[in-house]
């Protein structure tokens, strides 16, 4: 399920809603902003998926625990 980015047309206020592409096509005309009510904010285009700029040739990789690539065990 894909987090949407908001930002608020009257208060410029930004937030992130977790929605499904359904969800946000039903309610996104109504979403109101946190801060002060106005609904149908204007959706961002979320920069979280790329990697431009990246140090170390652009990996994927974040912070924390990861999966796999254990090994070892002996």
């Amino acid at each position: 399920m894909p987090f949407y980015e908001y930002r608020c047309a009257e208060c410029g206020e930004k937030w992130s809603v977790l929605l499904t592409i359904s969800q946000r096509d039903e309610v996104e005309k109504t979403l109101p902003c946190p801060e002060c009510g106005t609904k149908g904010p204007q959706r961002l285009i979320s920069g979280f998926a790329t990697n431009a700029g990246a140090p170390g040739g652009g990996s994927m990789t974040g912070p924390g625990p990861s999966c796999g690539g254990g090994g070892g065990g002996g």
